[in-house]
């Protein structure tokens, strides 16, 4: 109720629900979908499955997710959620990729009852196939997936129905891998089924096997589902290293695929195969059979793959590597009316400012709600790491140097205070980077690179654009009940660096990150050294703010988040 009050009219117009991107599994062309769009839909990569700490009660990861009215969320919880929700509703329509949400399904689509939805899929042995070429299994830990789904599946609301699908057997990983795909498509399609009512959700199914053999038919089908025209892919510049192939392609959208081969081990192929048909005929025994027809259906289409033995690729590096060059001391330069600092804030600054604030009393996570940054794990691309035992944060081995991401608007400003220095304006942005070209950007290495760009000194402003994107200090105009937001700006490593690309209008919430989004601070007169705030002290303003905001259930979320900024000085 409270979010249809706030949504009713955004910037003057009705804010339209986001579109959906459901993945029967990982590896279904969702990373391609969203990058497709990106010129004529804003960006929401996983906000539930990646955004919310484990033990947040709507986290995919939590071993009992509840339904919405069971959760037990506390008031900053609720902030949060609202304030997510409110984020992912706008004008152009949004799209919102979730993959993997197992029996946290019901809840999140619950959630966003009315948001039309794109179903890709694809057959077990391509997704098999594509978790073999990256080694996809050990790297994202899918062993302790499998574990918490299949102890999940046996929760009360769910044991009934799918603990006979996930036994808790110590499966082989193309044995469990298959088991997984059949009870996350099932979970998907129950959850999209209406039985004999009509659907007021409307949907579009896109096999991957079609977008590969017909792309084409694939993208109109897809624009006049959405009701919008397919951007103009983005012609990059040449960008310093003369290359744009990723060396880690995990994510890297920029290869088109027209043939469709699966490379196997026979034993592999057959394992994947058998433990597919044996859990969809469990599933006959229980379910409803219009969904597990569903199931059969989209899960069809093994047969359109060639089958290859694995071919041994080299681990070469496309990119070569500077040689070692002195690090460049962080240093203030003049770039119009202000000074900005010559070099984003790094994993390794940040992971000290997380561990004297930690030690003040303000601990970043509560209850699953990420306040200053959202720690992934490494294999997923998270750099930072809170260690309980040393209770200190910790970067991965080699990322020190790295810019900071994955951190909230309000992780980046109380950076900014503590540094005694601010966030740059959306202006400011502009008009600094006017004709810059970026180094790191449209997938050139597959991840952040450090901040000292090669081939510049100190007294230049390395990444001025490029690497990761910048939170602003400014946001747009909203109404004073609506939660605020504040704006983005620049390329990152996984967006294009084209002039409109860069100066493209985009804003988050103030609690919402991303893996392509860091800090830049800049200084003016009133921000200096002298204007810096202890981290104890930052400590104490950020536990009162959460203190307000669990305490405040009926204030609007808009004057919460401005309570917070006033709190900051900003």
């Amino acid at each position: 109720m409270r979010l249809a009050a706030h949504l009713n009219e955004q910037d003057g117009r009705p804010a339209s629900p986001p579109a959906l991107a459901l993945g029967i599994f990982e590896r279904v062309g969702s990373n391609w979908l969203s990058d497709s769009l990106r010129g004529a839909m804003p960006q929401h990569n996983e906000p539930f499955r990646q955004q919310l700490g484990r033990e947040h009660p709507l986290s995919p990861g939590n071993r009992v997710p509840p339904s919405l009215q069971g959760t037990g969320l506390s008031g900053l919880g609720w902030h949060h959620l609202l304030c997510a929700l409110s984020d992912l509703h706008g004008q152009p329509r949004h799209l919102v990729k979730e993959t993997n949400l197992f029996f946290a399904t019901d809840t999140v689509l619950g959630m966003l009852p009315e948001s039309p939805a794109v179903v890709l899929t694809r057959a077990p042995i391509g997704i098999a196939s594509s978790f073999a070429r990256g080694r996809l299994w050990d790297r994202w830990r899918y062993g302790d997936r499998y574990a918490q789904v299949a102890a999940t599946a046996r929760a009360p609301r769910w044991r009934t129905v799918f603990a006979p699908l996930l036994p808790q057997d110590d499966p082989d990983p193309a044995t469990a891998l298959g088991r997984l795909i059949v009870v996350n498509s099932l979970l998907l399609a129950r959850a999209l089924s209406d039985g004999d009512e009509p659907s007021r959700r409307p949907r579009l199914v896109i096999p991957y096997e079609q977008h590969v053999s017909d792309p084409g038919r694939t993208e109109v089908g897809l624009t006049q589902f959405l009701g919008i025209g397919m951007p103009e892919p983005a012609d990059e510049s040449p960008n310093a290293a003369g290359t744009t192939t990723a060396t880690d392609t995990t994510f890297a959208t920029t290869g088109r695929k027209d043939t469709l081969v699966a490379e196997l081990a026979a034993g592999v192929v057959d394992l994947v195969s058998a433990a597919v048909e044996k859990t969809v005929a469990q599933a006959r025994q229980q379910l409803d059979p219009e969904v597990t027809e569903t199931v059969t259906q989209r899960l069809a289409g093994d047969d359109q793959y060639e089958v290859h033995e694995p071919v041994p690729r080299p681990n070469r590096r496309v990119r070569p590597q500077p040689s070692p060059q002195r690090m460049a001391k962080p240093a203030y330069r003049p770039v119009g009316q202000a000074q900005w600092r010559n070099l984003l804030v790094t994993n390794a600054e940040m992971a000290e400012l997380l561990t004297m604030l930690h030690a003040g009393g303000a601990v970043n996570s509560r209850l699953g709600t990420n306040l200053l940054v959202c720690p992934m794990p490494h294999e997923r691309g998270g750099r930072l790491h809170h260690d309980p035992a040393d209770r200190r944060w910790r970067v991965s081995r080699g990322y020190e140097s790295h810019p900071a991401y994955w951190v909230t608007w309000i992780g980046a400003a109380v950076a900014a205070a503590w540094f005694g220095a601010r966030l740059p304006s959306r202006a400011e942005a502009l008009a600094a980077t006017k004709g810059a070209r970026a180094y790191n950007s449209g997938y050139v290495v597959g991840d952040s690179c450090p901040v000292v760009e090669p081939g510049l000194g100190d007294r230049e402003i390395h990444h001025l654009i490029g690497n990761v994107q910048i939170w602003c200090g400014d946001g747009p105009a909203l109404p004073a009940s609506q939660p605020m937001q504040r704006y983005l700006f620049g390329a990152a490593w996984n967006t294009p660096s084209t002039e409109d690309a860069v100066s493209a209008v985009r804003s988050r919430y103030l609690l919402g990150s991303s893996r392509g989004v860091g800090v830049r601070l800049v200084r003016d007169p009133r921000t200096t050294d002298a204007a810096r705030l202890g981290a104890w002290e930052l400590a104490h303003l950020l536990n009162q703010w959460v203190d307000a905001v669990n305490e405040s259930a009926r204030t609007t979320p808009g004057g919460l988040d401005r309570l917070l900024i006033s709190s900051l000085g900003l």
